[in-house]
């Protein structure tokens, strides 16, 4: 998946010249890879983020694609977000930069396909030594950490903050991703350990 014609077509011409994968499809956007997934029950995607604008939404669909099928995602900067999603993922999944040769690419596909788990060492983010599995959450990620910490529910959160619970949910997958927890339970120790709340 590429937003781009140009992108998509690199990413089908590195695939294309190795006879063990077969190509389903190609999509521009994420509705038109899902619906595509669907229909021909794929085994993995690959998908272009460097060409993505950066949006809430953008990031909402690569997480359920992340937790759906395993991934080849190609970008060009470390993304902590990203790769504590598919790190914590059950799918799997593979990191890789933008701008690599075929030969990786089609390496990554069959190493993602058998299971593996993968990050090019140049897209891991940087830890602290605080807390090495903590990204910065944004002001409304805090507030809603900090309710979670209170033991509310998402319809008692969403009330207090004024947004639907479509959005606290969406915030809390964000959170779980960020902190690298499986759990709410998990985010708030890991946003007590590393001071991002307190009681």
């Amino acid at each position: 998946m590429a937003p781009s014609p140009e992108r998509r077509d690199r990413i089908l011409r590195a695939i294309g010249g190795d006879r063990s994968i077969r190509v389903l499809g190609s999509a521009a956007t994420f509705p038109f890879l899902r619906s595509l997934i669907s229909e021909t029950s794929g085994d993995l995607a690959v998908i272009d983020w460097q060409s993505q604008t950066e949006s809430t939404v953008q990031r909402e669909w690569l997480f359920e694609f992340v937790d759906l099928i395993p991934i080849v995602v190609l970008c060009s900067e470390p993304d902590p977000g990203i790769s504590n999603r598919i790190l914590h993922s059950r799918a799997g999944g593979m990191i890789l930069q933008a701008d690599i040769s075929a030969e990786p690419i089609v390496q990554s596909i069959k190493s993602v396909a058998s299971g593996l788990l993968v990050f090019d060492s140049a897209l891991m983010p940087q830890q602290s030594e605080e807390d090495p599995h903590t990204e910065a959450l944004t002001l409304r990620e805090g507030e809603v950490l900090r309710l979670l910490a209170d033991g509310s529910s998402n319809k008692e959160i969403a009330a207090r903050l004024n947004i639907s619970e479509h959005t606290i949910k969406f915030h809390i997958r964000s959170i779980l991703g960020k902190l690298g927890a499986a759990s709410r339970t998990e985010a708030v120790a890991r946003g007590l350990r590393s001071g991002l709340i307190d009681l």
